[in-house]
């Protein structure tokens, strides 16, 4: 059941709000840890693979509103009740505040980021960026790789130990929801898969 849509804030809900940082140092971080992951939830094989930002797009199907049988969930709401944050506005927040974080960061930790929003910007078509991505590969003799990771920018619970992310590695995706336990993110579970 959706509860999260109370709006209305108390003086102090107002200050917990503000009070709650999510640094960019802290995305980065959790994103270089999911990235390196090895396991068999991994997602990238080489570090090398190029990586995108995923703009935040609606999943393919929200669920339908409990209170109004007439209506989906948002996409703030989905999120909300999934992390268990009860909490739209610390949602939007984070959306808003992720406008500013720049993925492309992670190259510092060793990652290959492809700016595909700006190539975008600059009306490129998507085989011209294949293409790209293709020849960069192939630079660097990766012959089993020929597409880019794209990964939406986390969205935390209030405590900082759950993550919504969504990827589309080739032609599907999916949403996964991580959990931080001992300082370490992992993979909590996997769904909402799709296939284009």
């Amino acid at each position: 059941m959706v509860s999260c849509r109370q709006n209305n804030k108390s003086e102090s809900q107002a200050r917990e709000l503000t009070q709650i940082e999510i640094t960019d140092e802290f995305k980065l971080e959790f994103l270089t840890q999911i990235l390196s992951d090895s396991s068999k939830s991994r997602l990238l094989f080489d570090k090398r693979e190029l990586i995108s930002n995923l703009p935040a797009i609606v999943p393919p199907q929200l669920p339908i509103d409990p209170n109004n049988p007439s209506r989906t969930i948002s996409h703030f709401e989905f999120i909300s009740d999934t992390l268990k944050i009860n909490d739209i506005d610390f949602v939007r927040k984070q959306f808003r505040k992720n406008k500013d974080f720049d993925i492309s960061t992670l190259e510092k930790n060793g990652f290959k980021v492809i700016d595909v929003e700006k190539y975008r910007e600059n009306e490129i078509q998507w085989d011209s960026i294949n293409k790209i991505a293709e020849k960069y590969y192939e630079e660097n003799k990766m012959i089993d790789f020929y597409s880019f990771l794209h990964i939406t920018k986390p969205i935390f619970n209030k405590e900082l130990n759950l993550a919504y992310v969504r990827f589309r590695p080739g032609s599907g995706g999916m949403i996964r929801i991580y959990e931080k336990q001992n300082g370490i993110w992992q993979m909590k579970y996997e769904f909402d898969e799709w296939i284009e």
